[in-house]
């Protein structure tokens, strides 16, 4: 009677084999892993800035005044005072002639705590704010930048928002930068 079984070259073939099976699988996870940590940084960051650009942008074009101080990293505004809500759109209607509701407010960027924080009341819209362009090739590396500039469109005041964030990984540092210009429509 003959014996089946497998020799011990049929057995060393097959490991060899199952084991390039099984390191190619968890490349393939470690990879996709990274990417995914990556990916998720990145989208963190750009819905920080977004948000927070939407936010100050949408305030500062219905402002009445802007000035800019602390080298571009404040922004201080007043906002219309408003009257009667409409029955229609029911939204409050802006008074005419146009005039400030009193209340001092402003956009700060602070380096030392990288946030950018709204005034009053203290909120902090982003964090991990970078003071220099970190992005290695790019024509301001390791350059301070000016998160808000005066500008103007036509016969239009502007306020230019550009906001640099970091976030660190374990392998790596993700950076996001973010720009938009708000077209303040009552500045005086």
């Amino acid at each position: 009677m003959r014996r089946r079984g497998f020799t011990l070259i049929e057995l060393l073939t097959a490991m060899t084999v199952m084991g390039f099976v099984i390191l190619g699988t968890l490349t393939l996870l470690i990879t996709g892993m990274k990417s995914f940590k990556k990916t998720t940084a990145d989208v963190d960051i750009t819905n920080q800035n977004a948000q927070a650009l939407r936010r100050v942008s949408e305030t500062l074009r219905q402002a009445i005044n802007v000035t800019i101080s602390g080298n571009g990293t404040v922004v201080s505004f007043n906002l219309p005072k408003m009257g009667a809500v409409d029955s229609v759109t029911g939204e409050a209607e802006v008074l005419d002639p146009l005039t400030s509701d009193g209340v001092a407010r402003s956009y700060t960027v602070n380096f030392t705590s990288g946030t950018l924080v709204e005034q009053p009341g203290g909120r902090v819209l982003v964090k991990n704010l970078a003071s220099k362009d970190p992005q290695v090739g790019s024509a301001q590396y390791n350059q301070a930048y000016t998160p808000f500039q005066l500008t103007t469109f036509g016969s239009y005041r502007a306020v230019t928002v550009n906001l640099i964030t970091t976030q660190a990984l374990t392998d790596q540092t993700r950076n996001m930068r973010m720009k938009t210009t708000a077209v303040v429509r009552n500045a005086k």
